[in-house]
């Protein structure tokens, strides 16, 4: 939907059709070893785990920092914060097309109209309790806890915690739906270096 700004780099049109072509950064581990990962805002890292059918790539998905969620070859410029103002978040993702990235504001996670994206999920689906994870890790919506990638070359937290992005930030930080072992935070700041899971919702 944007060629400048921070996602000038990377993109093309083909046939009118806007394409990302990021570079080859993506990381295929094993076990809980993720060697290669680079804490980076102006690089785009993801990473997937190949092994072991119930704890790998089809149980957990992939990993991605915050610069490859927004479809970026370099999201450092991005600097201003867009909670007051989520027009000003990136409006591409690498969701599928009619899909994008859920949207976090300062806005009351209750009320209706909430850009609060996760928020309302977690309000609609676990009573907006912070004490309790079941109406999300549940039917229907079955959020997983694949943890989270990063420099320190160890899968963290699995099966303990989960992280989703958001398009939202300040700062060096991208906002994220944060699931622990019993605790929701539907508006959690994380350096936009950590390699996350994605959910998106249908435009």
């Amino acid at each position: 939907n944007s060629l400048s700004g921070a996602y000038e780099l990377g993109y093309t049109y083909e046939n009118n059709v806007l394409t990302w072509k990021p570079a080859n950064r993506t990381i295929k581990f094993t076990g809980t070893t993720v060697n290669g990962w680079q804490n980076s805002n102006t690089a785009p890292y993801s990473a997937n785990k190949t092994d072991d059918t119930g704890t790998g790539h089809a149980s957990l998905g992939n990993y991605y920092n915050w610069t490859v969620a927004i479809a970026s070859n370099n999201s450092s410029s991005l600097t201003q914060d867009t909670l007051s103002d989520i027009s000003k978040n990136p409006k591409n993702s690498i969701c599928p097309k009619g899909w994008r990235l859920p949207t976090i504001s300062s806005e009351s996670e209750t009320i209706a109209g909430s850009t609060n994206e996760f928020g309302r999920l977690n309000y609609l689906y676990n009573n907006n309790l912070t004490t309790t994870n079941i109406g999300l890790i549940n039917v229907p919506l079955y959020f997983n806890k694949p943890g989270w990638v990063g420099s320190g070359s160890a899968l963290t937290l699995l099966n303990e915690e989960g992280y989703y992005w958001s398009s939202s930030y300040a700062s060096n930080n991208g906002y994220n739906l944060t699931i622990e072992n019993s605790n929701v935070k539907p508006k959690n700041p994380y350096t936009r270096n950590d390699g996350f899971s994605l959910r998106c919702l249908a435009r």
